[in-house]
């Protein structure tokens, strides 16, 4: 099996604004895509019918991070891109019922899904990136805009996002000057089916544009960051407007 080139690697694929990003890349650029996935979705065939690879992984077990690496390594010869996007937004008080698990499991999946994955993949894939044929590599993490404003309810949420963001910045410094490391903090990107229309409205009110713009201003973000030869250990804030509020 030939090995990829250039590969653009994508945690968190199977939907919403992953999705969107991976079919942007197979769709609009020539890199070969992977991404991962945790639960079946028709989306996730959609996607490989277009040529992306799926590869199921659950980032709870952390066994499956050692594994999914030998994975990436027997399909690449080499990653322009990582994007951690792979996330779970729980309020601490709905952690023990989703997750289906005993008091304290909610902090602990969400630290190990927004900060030791992260973590693991950056120093794991470092080779791969670091034999891209491109003079531009990037590790781009997606945290979230709310860090900036603390709450008594996303309290584990957040701390996670947080040391998303701090984590980015150390790599930026341990990466460079070969590989660039950056991340994307957005607030309200897209509803929720469901939503309630006052939910909505108050949400929207909350930033100067007062818009939903969807998942083409990461798409919009992503390109940014990859294109320019100079950014690097950036926090990129993508809130409408809401810090002028």
């Amino acid at each position: 099996m030939k090995l990829l080139q250039d590969v653009v690697f994508i945690t968190g694929g199977g939907q919403r604004i992953g999705a969107f990003l991976v079919k942007k890349f197979l769709t609009e650029t020539h890199y070969p895509v992977i991404f991962t996935y945790r639960t079946p979705r028709i989306q996730v065939d959609e996607l490989v019918a277009l040529g992306a690879i799926a590869i199921q992984v659950d980032f709870m077990a952390k066994a499956s991070l050692p594994d999914l690496v030998k994975s990436l390594q027997a399909r690449v010869s080499s990653l322009r891109l990582v994007i951690h996007n792979a996330s779970l937004w729980l309020p601490d008080a709905m952690g023990t019922d989703k997750l289906q698990g005993v008091e304290g499991e909610c902090f602990d999946s969400l630290f190990q899904l927004h900060v030791n994955t992260p973590y693991f993949l950056n120093n794991a894939l470092q080779p791969l990136l670091e034999k891209s044929t491109s003079p531009l590599k990037d590790v781009i993490s997606i945290s979230d805009y709310s860090v900036e404003r603390a709450s008594s309810q996303y309290i584990a949420y957040l701390a996670s996002k947080a040391a998303l963001q701090n984590m980015c910045k150390g790599f930026a410094k341990k990466f460079a000057p070969t590989i660039k490391v950056n991340d994307i903090a957005p607030a309200l990107i897209l509803f929720n089916e469901g939503d309630s229309e006052s939910y909505k409205q108050s949400r929207l009110a909350q930033s100067a544009l007062g818009i939903e713009p969807g998942p083409m201003v990461v798409w919009q973000a992503v390109q940014y960051l990859m294109n320019c030869s100079y950014t690097t250990g950036t926090v990129l804030p993508l809130e409408g407007g809401r810090s002028l509020l």
